[in-house]
């Protein structure tokens, strides 16, 4: 394999290394992408020798805690084993660098540039490595160095100082101005400061059949009224089946009317339709088989091929998904299910939209007399309180066998990084059409 990485101008090369003396925090922001001191051989810069002294200069940094001198450098190439020859042309490369003035350098352009150079080059990386990948039937791997080379920036927001009154009222104006999304319940959305809110992650949790797949399924019906497209993953429920309990939802009508009335069912969905601009996208998946970045590969294929991009993404659910890197154990349930969360809620940030997700309660939060116990909390979570932990907002769904003849259950603020906690509000059934109605907040 050519371990040369990079094809690129000399004459960038060299300003790259130029600025990074000049400029430490351009050097700190390409360091951990360019230096290839842990990886023998490989050069991103096309010419070996820029990578030496940048790999060089990487070192000193490491040790220093600043960008060497020239002279350092120079003492630092003078002891190196390497022929005379190659010796004078690195020398010849930190006069050049050290040569060049400040005003010869458009930081602006520069960083633009550099950006494109690091993106390139870790492409190039990819397709490098996608045989590899392929052989190895490794391909979220492959995605994974794929969406690392698109997504790559520089940071240019250097902080919020608290001494800038101006900016930082704009700042919280723009926040609280901010879209949220409306869960199509008054009293929940209260609870959550006015609705889901972006680069946020909002887990559902029951026993098994608790209603964690219906309680979101009414969410995203409530969300697609309100004209959002919303994109559903499950792992469990066929997507056939999830469609089915949406149709009788939205037309308010039974299974049994549907099979037997489909003109009737196309004709209600379309009184419907015609009031929303919204849109469900059923994704279905085997259990266990996919990760994060399966899931941002999907979206960015919607995205490519479409041109839809979801407003509120649901993932049904965590414990039934991988973490994007395959040498960790689910043994240690905690972290692995923590960092899969993590990556979940990362989907959130990339793309500036809440994510609504679930997880399961263990025997704790069973009843011996069937249903759940009529309060839980994050201690009956099975396998890993690392969900918990990670969410910004943590919901139980409990119904005890009594509530359940009575098609009440109630929902509990456990985690709520946006308010209260401790809220309850009770929600009755209709299970014949699958749809949740908030009766209000229950003391």
């Amino acid at each position: 394999m050519n371990k040369n990485l990079k094809i690129s101008s000399n004459i960038l090369e060299s300003m790259i290394l130029s600025y990074c003396r000049m400029n430490t925090s351009f050097f700190l922001k390409i360091k951990p992408y360019l230096d290839t001191n842990k990886r023998k051989g490989v050069s991103y810069f096309n010419d070996p020798k820029n990578q030496r002294i940048f790999n060089i200069a990487c070192q000193c940094f490491d040790k220093l805690k600043v960008f060497p001198v020239k002279k350092t450098l120079l003492i630092i190439i003078e002891k190196i084993k390497e022929e005379d020859e190659i010796k004078l042309l690195l020398n010849s490369i930190i006069n050049k660098i050290f040569e060049t003035d400040k005003k010869e350098i458009d930081p602006e352009f520069i960083e633009k540039e550099t950006e494109d150079f690091i993106k390139e080059a870790k492409a190039y990386e990819a397709i490098l490595y996608a045989q590899q990948d392929i052989e190895d039937k490794n391909y979220s791997n492959m995605v994974n160095r794929i969406e690392e080379a698109a997504r790559i920036s520089f940071d240019k927001d250097l902080g919020l100082s608290i001494r800038d009154v101006d900016e930082s009222l704009r700042r919280i104006r723009k926040l609280d101005q901010e879209a949220r999304i409306s869960t199509g319940y008054t009293n929940f959305d209260n609870i959550i400061d006015s609705g889901m809110h972006s680069k946020e992650i909002v887990v559902f949790s029951s026993i098994p059949g608790g209603y964690k797949t219906g309680f979101m399924g009414n969410i995203a019906i409530n969300c697609f009224l309100e004209g959002k497209k919303c994109l559903v993953f499950t792992f469990e429920t066929s997507s056939e089946r999830l469609s089915m309990r949406y149709f009788q939802n939205i037309a308010e009508m039974s299974k049994l009317d549907i099979i037997n009335d489909e003109e009737g069912l196309a004709e209600k969905a379309k009184e419907v339709y015609s009031e929303t601009g919204g849109d469900i996208i059923l994704k279905e998946y085997n259990t266990n088989s996919v990760c994060a970045n399966d899931l941002m590969a999907f979206i960015s294929d919607l995205q490519m091929h479409k041109k839809w991009v979801p407003d509120i993404v649901f993932v049904d659910y965590l414990l039934l998904m991988q973490t994007n890197d395959k040498t960790l154990s689910s043994g240690e349930s905690y972290r692995y299910f923590k960092i899969v969360t993590e990556e979940v809620r990362n989907i959130a940030k990339n793309l500036y939209i809440p994510v609504v997700t679930a997880c399961q309660i263990n025997r704790e939060g069973m009843s011996e007399r069937g249903g759940s116990k009529a309060t839980l909390t994050a201690k009956s979570i099975a396998e890993s309180r690392g969900i918990f932990d990670t969410a910004d907002i943590f919901i139980t769904i409990a119904q005890t066998a009594a509530d359940k003849k009575k098609n009440n259950m109630y929902i509990s603020f456990v985690k709520n990084r946006n308010d209260r906690t401790g809220v309850k509000i009770l929600f009755s059934v209709d299970y014949e059409h699958h749809k949740l109605k908030e009766e209000g907040v229950v003391n």
